[in-house]
């Protein structure tokens, strides 16, 4: 099976990509010298993006009390890191969307899992006082990618292994492992590198099950793991398997927080979960 695996991670293009605007876009980003209209003319080369692009900015998800009305503003109000945070997200959900066999395995129910993965790892981060939240966002959003590779190339023995770890109740790791070589956070990282997406993002992905790599781990890693952990306990979505993973020991030296100080930020949670969710709905 892992040659198989092997054969649609690295030979095959049947797993729908990164639109090409967010290649174009890590481009201009990358160059110093790019300027807010060379940002704002890759963007405009797809009006579907524009649109969508705007539509989020003017949500109550960044409460901007004037309208936006051009792609110039958005970046001139968030920045190029923000823009680039939220064209990913929104290339994110495209990939959802073009996923195969999607009716069968309630894709939406794990896009919602996702999302609030993304809005409590986004609010751990700013009770931690982390600046650039929209990381911790984006990492939330993809953190479960490599589910979407199971899910689009075999559906059938995804079914079985969904239903196996939801009934013995422990991590559908162990039966991706046992069945096809990888599991779906090594599969989600591959797929990460071959878009290119940064080194933090990649570990994130690779080891959110865990919460840490060579005994350790950082501020994305950490907050990603628990935002995964409380996003199962407070039934955000559904991953498939209903199993709730215990918190690493390792990211209590980062996330200083109480039991009350964790369950006063459920209704934040809560709130920001359903304004996220109705501005990002997923067509499938």
């Amino acid at each position: 099976m892992i040659d198989k695996v092997n054969y649609y991670l690295y030979k095959s293009n049947q797993f729908p990509t990164l639109p090409t605007i967010y290649t174009s876009l890590m481009t201009v980003i990358s160059n110093p010298r790019s300027s807010i209209q060379d940002l704002a003319d890759v963007i405009m080369k797809d009006q579907a993006s524009v649109i969508k692009l705007l539509k989020v900015v003017n949500s109550p998800l960044f409460g901007i009390k004037s309208q936006i009305t051009t792609v110039n503003q958005a970046i001139l109000y968030l920045g190029f890191n923000e823009v680039k945070n939220i064209l990913l997200a929104l290339s994110v959900m495209d990939v959802f969307d073009k996923i195969n066999n999607a009716d069968k395995f309630n894709v939406i129910d794990l896009w919602k899992h996702s999302i609030g993965v993304a809005v409590t790892s986004r609010i751990l981060a700013n009770s931690l006082g982390i600046k650039d939240v929209e990381n911790y966002f984006i990492a939330g959003i993809i953190h479960d990618i490599g589910k979407l590779f199971y899910i689009h190339f075999f559906p059938n023995e995804y079914s079985e292994i969904i239903e196996l770890a939801s009934n013995a109740k422990i991590s559908i790791s162990k039966f991706e492992l046992n069945k096809f070589g990888m599991t779906h956070e090594q599969v989600g990282a591959e797929l990460a590198r071959k878009w290119n997406l940064p080194t933090a993002l990649i570990n994130t992905i690779e080891y959110h099950e865990r919460g840490k790599y060579s005994n350790r781990t950082d501020s994305l890693l950490a907050c990603v793991h628990l935002a995964n952990i409380i996003a199962c306990l407070m039934k955000l979505g559904n991953t498939g398997d209903n199993y709730i993973p215990e918190p690493a020991f390792e990211i209590w030296n980062i996330l200083n927080f109480s039991a009350g100080t964790l369950k006063s930020k459920y209704e934040e949670i809560n709130v920001a979960f359903n304004m996220a969710n109705s501005i990002l709905q997923l067509k499938v």
